[in-house]
């Protein structure tokens, strides 16, 4: 299956240069990044480019051609970024692909394949009054197969089914959500329960935001954690338990278990029909970071800057939302001094972790090193200390947690509206006030360096991680 994954505002650019002559035709480009899967791909719109009006040679309602030097220019473009490119036109009426546009496609296409990256994709877009198609050009077969989606990202993930099947509402409508429907609809029910989502950390944001999702109906969630189940975890951890007459050893089934399996089968019986699947590695190495690239939406609940800054730029390089969650409760001698916590919707066209400057370079150097090299840099104060325990509370980890859900709601079903455009929530505990933010785009910053380049671009991740001595 082919989808093209695109940012809302530059579906609007290219959908009105399009129509800027209605009726008689006129197209635009656009450059795009792939991730690439064995039977098909995700087709990335990074950057729509325009066409000048002088560069249309024959421009009428049934016809289009633009002339070499727009053809020349974008294949400039492909060459100097590394990137693949898509073709849009309009048609004046509900028309498909014509003979004409199958001809003037495909020579387009021919002329660019010298010009692009192995792995990029050739794609074009059909622009009606009434829909949109789409198809890719697979050049060693020298044919044309049809964009079966697109996903447009905005406030919500918005779904525009063209040539394929929806996904499955099977159970959706059952009395088990009943009182869901009534909130948002069977439709809205089934975009719940439909989206693919990734969970990467199970700790005190983690496991409460697992269990609302089994509770929610999403049928399909992907934990990613390495760690495995402690003492302490108990306090703030969602479905863990103390085995008992086994003292002070903390342990579930009789031996010490990984968070992402502990939780795993408490959602399996919230849900027996949930999908769970589980990555016990950590989110740096390429194997697990690999494994979130089929999610719709990710929540980032590590307590790990190194972590978070992989996601944050797999978030922008793979057009996939993801729901950070952070908290920081300020304590001295038994007693709180301050406790604010955030959640940020990232995704492209809002800043990301490194723009609100919630990422920290010196911590990320201090977590990538080896315990035993850490601790003697951290004595000698070239590190910060990132091995002594932070305060956490459940009760203020559940609230930022069902801020975070209900963030996710709105991306699936767009029930807040116009106000839905979420990119901040700042949640300070001794105030009890949750109040609304935004930070400006970074111009240079790694979120707009990486978008939508997909596989085209290596991720920030290792082959394994370092050893400690």
């Amino acid at each position: 299956m082919y989808r093209l994954k695109i940012v809302d505002t530059d579906l609007d650019r290219l959908r009105s240069w399009a129509f800027s002559a209605f009726p008689r035709e006129a197209g635009a480009f656009a450059l795009a990044g792939a991730y690439n899967q064995p039977n098909g791909a995700d087709v990335l719109v990074r950057r729509p480019v325009e066409v000048p009006p002088e560069l249309f040679r024959i421009q009428r309602e049934e016809r289009l051609e633009v002339d070499s030097k727009a053809v020349n220019g974008l294949a400039g473009l492909c060459e100097a970024n590394k990137l693949g490119a898509i073709v849009c036109h309009s048609h004046p009426g509900d028309i498909p692909y014509s003979p004409s546009d199958d001809y003037g496609e495909r020579r387009v296409f021919e002329a660019l394949v010298p010009f692009v990256p192995k792995g990029a994709p050739l794609a074009s877009l059909l622009f009606c009054p009434d829909g949109i198609r789409g198809r890719v050009w697979l050049p060693n077969r020298r044919s044309f197969v049809p964009i079966s989606e697109i996903v447009v990202l905005g406030r919500c993930i918005r779904r525009i089914c063209i040539d394929g099947p929806t996904r499955t509402r099977d159970g959706d409508g059952e009395e088990l959500f009943s009182r869901q429907v009534l909130a948002f609809g069977t439709e809205g029910q089934h975009l719940i329960a439909s989206m693919k989502v990734g969970i990467i950390g199970l700790g005190g944001t983690g496991s409460p935001t697992a269990e609302q999702l089994a509770r929610l109906g999403v049928r399909d969630i992907l934990l990613v954690d390495h760690d495995t189940f402690s003492a302490s975890n108990l306090t703030r951890m969602y479905g863990s338990f103390a085995a008992s007459g086994r003292g002070r050893r903390w342990l579930l089934g009789g031996g010490p278990q990984l968070k992402v399996d502990l939780i795993a089968k408490h959602m399996r019986k919230i849900r027996p029909g949930v999908r769970v699947t589980t990555v016990p590695r950590s989110v740096v190495l390429r194997e697990a970071a690999r494994r979130l690239l089929d999610r719709d939406v990710l929540f980032l609940c590590t307590d790990e800057h190194w972590g978070r800054s992989v996601v944050n730029e797999l978030a922008y390089q793979y057009l996939i939302p993801v729901i950070n969650i952070g908290m920081s409760i300020r304590s001295q001698d038994g007693a709180i001094g301050g406790a604010a916590g955030a959640v940020d919707v990232i995704r492209p066209g809002t800043a990301c972790l490194w723009c609100s400057q919630f990422l920290n370079a010196g911590r990320i150097a201090a977590e990538s090193l080896p315990r035993h090299k850490r601790r003697a840099l951290h004595g000698e104060g070239y590190v910060e200390d990132i091995d002594t325990p932070a305060p956490s509370v459940i009760s203020v980890t559940t609230t930022l947690s069902g801020l975070a859900v209900t963030a996710f709601l709105q991306l699936a079903t767009d029930f807040m509206g116009a106000s839905g455009a979420v990119s901040r929530l700042r949640y300070d505990v001794m105030e009890g006030t949750v109040r609304r933010g935004t930070t400006a785009v970074q111009p240079e910053c790694v979120c707009q360096k990486a978008k939508a380049f997909g596989d085209l671009r290596e991720l920030p991740t290792l082959a394994k991680l370092p050893v400690d001595d």
